[in-house]
């Protein structure tokens, strides 16, 4: 369980971390894929309501990020007993987390879309495809804490038999439900929803069952509950508050993004569905080494090596270069490959193409940016990537409303915002590491 500062270590515990986000990306692309053939109204619906879905379930990932960074310390400690402890507590929290979710999605949400968007038909399809994704709630909060214990321990490859699951799950079910499958009647962007949350229900019930029973997880006596400690809980919402708070102002900014493009029309709003849904795609393998940084710094912290972590960092960040730079050069063998998948609209594809340059640009300041912030997060200094993180976000929805919503500008220049944020995201992360600040961090974990 302790994890040493080498290329290998790094891309063994990444890589199906990556798949894992893979998985999650594809719901969105799967839905944006059936749907552009539905019409413009559902893709842009689902840019909404998707978006806003993934706005809560960030707030619920914070607590397993949380509980993730605990869990890696006691795993470089070499404490089984003690991680087994804190998945336990993290499965409480985030279960009652959903309850709570679950209510504002069903009685908030409508009441939200109604006064902000300016499309009613847009309102409407986005109320209906919340209505049914809300249920989802309550198994991809669990799943995520598996994730979280798996990467932890550094045995991530049930993380990829269960992306697995919940990706041919998913592809299944929307084939079914929206376009009248089987025997069923087509759905459209209410059968999107029921689709993805069931192919998460799905993966949730196959990782617990193989969790339940792997004779190499015993160990760590899982699912115990024999008595509910409030020292433990208290540690998991202290440690995982600000990357709550944080994860709540990165996606709610990246929501209100998509309500500004909203104001400049139906046709605006769905290409930047696609454009979204290819840049979550592009982004997935960065999502990988960013988890991997926050769970080995932690658990070099737990192994007293701090000294190591700036060659891991360094390493990390070149590992993530060198990837965007593959999949870059992949791209340029047909570079409207990924548009395509998503919709057959040859003149949808063209006026992609502009966001989608932005994008790419976007991403090599994204791919060293995010894992020097998740660097932060490992070391436990979690307040100070929520004050990184308040800043940027002031900066990019100022110039996301001055762009849409005061001058009006192209759609590519609105775009730009996603450049301007990892860059200044990047430089102030990266100030605060080089100033070794961070390095007192052993009173954070201590555990009654």
């Amino acid at each position: 369980m302790q994890v040493k500062a080498t290329y290998h270590d790094i891309w063994h515990l990444a890589y199906p971390i990556m798949l894992g986000a893979i998985a999650q990306t594809i719901l969105g692309l799967t839905d944006t894929a059936f749907l552009a053939r539905v019409g413009e109204v559902e893709l842009g619906a689902s840019a909404i309501a998707g978006v806003y879905y993934f706005v809560l379930v960030m707030l619920g990932m914070a607590l397993s990020i949380g509980s993730q960074i605990l869990m890696s310390r006691k795993a470089g400690e070499g404490n089984r007993a003690a991680i087994g402890n804190i998945f336990d507590h993290s499965i409480i929290i985030l279960l009652s987390m959903s309850v709570i979710l679950f209510a504002i999605m069903h009685y908030v949400t409508p009441l939200l879309f109604g006064r902000i968007l300016h499309s009613p038909e847009i309102a409407e399809a986005s109320n209906t495809f919340i209505r049914y994704r809300s249920f989802g709630i309550f198994f991809i909060l669990p799943v995520n804490c598996f994730r979280a214990f798996y990467t932890s321990i550094s045995t991530t490859r049930y993380i990829t038999y269960s992306s697995l699951v919940l990706t041919v799950s998913n592809i299944i079910l929307d084939y079914v439900l929206i376009f009248s499958k089987l025997g069923f009647e087509a759905q459209g962007i209410a059968g999107a929803a029921k689709a993805s949350s069931l192919a998460e229900a799905i993966a949730c019930i196959f990782l617990f069952l193989l969790t339940a029973f792997k004779k190499d997880i015993k160990s760590f006596r899982l699912f115990r509950f024999q008595s509910i400690s409030f020292s433990t809980i208290k540690q998991v919402l202290i440690i995982s508050a600000p990357i709550l708070f944080q994860n709540l102002l990165s996606m709610g900014a990246w929501f209100l993004f998509f309500v500004f493009i909203e104001q400049l029309g139906e046709h605006e709003l769905a290409i930047s569905n696609i454009v979204r849904s290819a840049y979550m795609v592009l982004m997935t393998p960065v999502w990988g080494f960013s988890s991997a940084a926050n769970s080995m710094v932690s658990n070099l912290i737990g192994q007293n090596k701090p000294d190591e972590i700036f060659k891991l960092i360094k390493k990390i960040i070149t590992l993530s270069l060198l990837t965007v730079a593959g999949v870059f050069l992949l791209n340029l063998i047909d570079i409207r490959f990924l548009l395509r998948i998503m919709t057959s609209d040859q003149k949808l594809i063209e006026d992609c193409m502009q966001p989608y340059y932005v994008i790419w640009c976007g991403m090599l300041f994204f791919s060293v940016s995010m894992i020097l912030l998740n660097s932060i997060s490992g070391t436990g200094k979690t307040q100070v990537a929520l004050m990184i993180e308040i800043l940027n976000i002031f900066i990019y929805l100022s110039y996301a409303y001055l762009a849409a919503i005061v001058f009006k500008t192209k759609l590519e220049v609105v775009w730009y915002v996603e450049v301007l944020y990892w860059i200044t995201m990047g430089l102030c992360a990266w100030l605060y590491l080089r100033s070794n600040k961070w390095r007192n961090t052993k009173s954070l974990y201590t555990q009654d």
